[in-house]
C-alpha cells in the first residue's frame, strides 16, 4: 500500500495535514490523531475520485525529497482502502 508524505502544522484546537504531493487535498482536526484520521479519509477519497475519472493517482514522494519547516512534522500516511463485503 502506498505512504504519501504529509505535513502536519497548527496548534492545540487547530491543525491543518497537507499533502506535498497533492494540493488541494486538505485536513484539519482539533488534535493531531483526529486531523490525521481525516487526512487519511481525504486520501481515500482522492484516491476513488481519481480512479472514478479513470486517472492515474500520483506517487508518492521518497522520504528524502520532503522536508518540514520549523514548527510542522513530517509523516507518512498509508492509502488504506477499504475492504468490500463479500456476499454469500
Amino acid at each position: 500500500m502506498p505512504e504519501y508524505p504529509a505535513i502536519v502544522d497548527g496548534e492545540s484546537g487547530a491543525y491543518g495535514v497537507t499533502f506535498p504531493d497533492l494540493p488541494g487535498i486538505v485536513a484539519m482536526g482539533e488534535t493531531v490523531e483526529e486531523a490525521l484520521a481525516h487526512a487519511s479519509e481525504a486520501l481515500l477519497d482522492y484516491a476513488i475520485e481519481t480512479e472514478a475519472d479513470a486517472e492515474e493517482l500520483v506517487s508518492p514522494s521518497r522520504a528524502e525529497d520532503v522536508a518540514a519547516a520549523d514548527g510542522q512534522t513530517l509523516v507518512f500516511i498509508s492509502l488504506i482502502r477499504e475492504k468490500s463485503k463479500v456476499e454469500g
